[in-house]
């Protein structure tokens, strides 16, 4: 690589604000969105630059939820600096752009993306940050190449367990499974592998009280998944997914095959 094209405010890739990438599958899931959703505003409020490849799925949900929360965000694209993007591409482009964030490139005009760029964009994606993290990353995804790339680096990387049913769960659990990456269950895992927790924000970090089903369920005391799903009249796989995310916040913890509050 020659040299970087860009858009935006190229001061992002120079000041010392902290960098995280956030990647993960093309078809990610419900339970995939809300990690996100959920651990954004603090890492925004830390100060924490987001950068991903721009992609549909994890890559511009994690775009999205950094600009929703007043952060600042770098987005790597695997395809020429000037190409034509589709409608719904060029809000999220020009919202990048509008909040004084930045877009970059390292080619020219129109060019379409093809099997070499995206691998090549993604060494860019692992280059700017200071850790990776992997929201949901199928066996053979091209987010996997993201993760050896983190760690040829010498940078810090993270997975997210995700359901031993998934498909798009496979490659974050495998790197876990090999000792690849360190599992991360909430913001502060995250911010403690970059080295931004210090003990006010151990101390003041409370999860959020949550209305949900399950969390009312569990008031009369620990259920299985099946006692769970008999009660509720949800399907087992809805309440896997729902149980998963809950003890990821630190609603609940699991004993013994059985689920109950922690709060």
């Amino acid at each position: 690589m020659e040299r970087i094209l860009y858009k935006g405010n190229i001061d992002l890739l120079l000041d010392k604000a902290a960098k995280l990438a956030i990647v993960g599958s093309r078809r990610m899931s419900d339970y995939g969105q809300r990690v996100i959703e959920k651990w954004m505003p603090t890492l925004v409020q830390r100060g924490v630059t987001i950068v991903s490849g721009f992609m549909y799925g994890v890559d511009q949900a994690a775009h999205k939820a950094c600009l929703e929360n007043g952060g600042k965000t770098i987005a790597v694209l695997g395809w020429g600096i000037d190409m034509k993007v589709s409608a719904a591409d060029e809000k999220l482009y020009q919202e990048i752009l509008e909040v004084d964030s930045l877009i970059v490139s390292e080619y020219e005009g129109e060019m379409l993306g093809n099997r070499a760029s995206f691998p090549q964009r993604n060494r860019i994606v692992a280059g700017i940050a200071d850790a990776v993290l992997v929201v949901e990353a199928a066996e053979k995804s091209g987010s996997l190449i993201t993760a050896r790339l983190a760690m040829s680096m010498g940078k810090p990387l993270m997975a997210v367990p995700g359901l031993v049913t998934s498909k798009v769960a496979e490659g974050t659990n495998n790197l876990i499974k090999r000792g690849k990456a360190v599992m991360v269950t909430s913001v502060e895992d995250i911010l403690r592998e970059m080295g931004l927790v210090n003990e006010q924000l151990e101390i003041g970090f409370k999860p959020e009280k949550m209305s949900n089903p399950i969390l009312v369920a569990l008031e009369s005391g620990e259920k299985s998944v099946d006692e769970l799903s008999l009660c509720l009249k949800i399907p087992v796989e809805k309440v896997m997914e729902e149980v998963l995310v809950l003890e990821l916040e630190g609603l609940i913890e699991v004993r013994f095959g059985k689920y109950l509050k922690k709060f």
